[in-house]
C-alpha cells in the first residue's frame, strides 16, 4: 500500500513531506474522491461501492471504499480482483483509476489536489494537524464501537440454546449432517428463536447462531444463519437476500467446528496437525462426516482465509475446496488466499468434491462437499455396509 513508502520533496519550501502525511489526508477526502474516482458506484451506509475497478455499471458491487471510521479511505476488492488491485488507500486509487498504474504522477497529482505545490507552509501545517486530529478521535471512536459490536456479538450467542434439539439441528439434518452419528454437537453453534435482520423490517426469524474466536479464545464476532420452516415442515435458510451475516468483527477468526481426535483449543494442537478450513459451516461439518478425525474450522468467508489466526505448529493448512469454473473469479480469490497462507510459512493442500461423472450440462458432478454428501450419502468419502462414514 502506498502509506508503506518514505517521503517526497516539495516545491515552496515545504521540504519533504512524509507519503503517509499525504495518504491520511487524501484518505479524509474519501467522501469526496471516491464518487469522482468511481462515478458509477453508490453510496451505501459508511461505505462507497462499485462492480470493481474498472467501474462498469452492475447490480453486483465487489469493490467497497470506506468512508467513515477508523479505516476511511480504505478500499478492498471481495470479488477477484486482478493482482495488484485487491485492496489499498486513496493514493493507490489515485494510482489505478487516474495516473495509469503510475506511482510518482499519483504523487504529484496528490500534491496538487491538496493545494500543497504552491500553498504556504503555514496553511499545509494547520490542515496537516486537523487530519491528524480527527485520525486520532476516530481511532478512539473506532475501539469503543469494536468494543460494542463484540459485546453485542458475545451477549447474542451467550443468550442463546445449545444446539441439540432446536431448529437449527434439524436444518443441519436437513443438509445431511446428523450430529447424532458424530456423537456431539460443536459447541460453537447455538441456537435462537428470535433474531432480528435489517430485511425484516424489525422483524425477527429463527436463527443458528456460530462464535467467531481468535487464537486465545477471545470471542470476535459471531455468525448467524436464519432459517425457517417449510411447508413440509422440515427446516431450510430463510427466504432473504443474505441469509447468512456476520455481527462483529472476523477478520483473523474462525469457527471451531470440529476437533476431531484432538482435544482443547486450536492454539494447543501436536505439532504436525492438520487443520481442514471451509469457507462455510455446512462444508465443514460435511467434510467431519465424512473424516471424524479430523480438526476442521470455519474461515467464515474465502476473502478472509489467508488472514487466519493460526498456531505456529501446525501441519499442512487442508483448504476444503469448491469446483467453480476454471478461471473464476473464487478460483482467483482462492489462489490469492493460499499465496497468503504460503507466504506466513505454512503449507497448503486442498481438497475437492468429485468434478465427475459431469452433469448433463456439463456442470461438475457436485458443487461443494455438502452437495456431495446430501445427494451421494452413501459413496461420500466411502461408506461402510450400514452407510457410516469410513475415514
Amino acid at each position: 500500500m502506498a502509506g508503506g513508502r518514505s517521503s517526497v520533496g516539495m516545491a515552496g519550501g515545504f521540504g519533504l513531506v512524509d507519503i503517509k502525511t499525504i495518504c491520511r489526508m487524501l484518505n479524509e477526502r474519501a467522501r469526496e474522491l471516491a464518487p469522482d474516482l468511481l462515478p458509477n458506484g453508490v453510496r451505501d451506509g459508511g461505505h462507497w461501492k462499485t462492480s470493481n475497478m474498472d467501474d462498469q455499471p452492475s447490480g453486483r458491487y465487489s469493490l467497497q471504499v470506506d468512508l467513515q471510521g477508523a479505516h476511511i479511505g480504505h478500499w478492498h476488492d471481495f470479488g477477484g480482483a486482478r493482482p495488484g488491485e485487491e485492496d489499498g488507500d486513496m493514493l493507490d486509487l489515485v494510482r489505478i483509476r487516474r495516473c495509469g498504474g503510475d506511482q510518482k504522477a499519483a504523487i504529484e497529482w496528490a500534491k496538487r489536489f491538496l493545494g500543497i505545490v504552491d500553498g504556504d507552509r503555514g496553511s499545509f501545517e494547520r490542515a496537516r494537524q486537523e487530519v491528524e486530529r480527527r485520525a486520532s478521535e476516530r481511532e478512539e471512536r473506532f475501539q469503543a464501537e469494536i468494543k460494542r459490536k463484540r459485546d453485542g456479538a458475545r451477549g447474542l450467542w451467550l443468550h442463546a440454546d445449545e444446539l441439540p434439539g432446536t431448529p437449527a439441528e434439524a436444518y443441519l439434518r436437513g443438509r445431511s449432517i446428523d450430529l447424532r452419528q458424530l456423537g456431539r454437537a460443536p459447541r460453537a453453534l447455538r441456537y435462537r428463536a428470535d433474531v432480528s435482520h435489517k430485511e425484516l423490517n424489525g422483524g425477527k426469524l429463527p436463527c443458528m447462531l456460530a462464535a467467531i474466536v481468535g487464537l486465545d479464545g477471545t470471542h470476535m464476532g459471531t455468525h448467524r444463519t436464519w432459517i425457517s420452516r417449510r411447508p413440509d415442515g422440515s427446516w431450510g435458510k430463510a427466504l432473504l437476500q443474505e441469509p447468512k451475516l456476520t455481527l462483529g468483527p472476523s477478520l483473523g477468526g474462525f469457527i471451531q467446528l470440529w476437533r476431531g481426535d484432538g482435544a482443547g483449543k486450536l492454539a494447543t494442537i501436536a505439532e504436525g496437525t492438520e487443520i481442514y478450513v471451509s469457507e462455510g459451516i455446512e462444508d465443514g461439518l460435511s467434510v467431519a462426516m465424512g473424516m471424524p478425525d479430523r480438526r476442521v474450522i470455519a474461515a467464515v468467508s474465502l476473502s478472509k482465509v489467508g488472514s487466519l489466526q493460526l498456531p505456529p505448529q501446525a501441519g499442512p493448512i487442508v483448504i476444503i475446496g469448491q469446483n467453480d469454473p476454471y478461471g473464476s473469479k473464487a478460483v482467483d480469490a482462492l489462489e490469492r488466499e493460499i499465496g497468503k497462507l504460503q507466504a506466513r510459512g505454512f503449507k497448503v493442500k486442498i481438497i475437492y468434491p468429485p468434478r465427475t461423472p459431469e452433469k448433463p450440462d456439463g456442470s461438475p458432478a457436485y458443487k461443494d462437499f455438502n452437495e456431495w454428501l446430501c445427494r451421494d450419502p452413501r459413496g461420500f468419502f466411502g461408506r461402510d455396509k450400514n452407510g457410516r462414514a469410513v475415514a
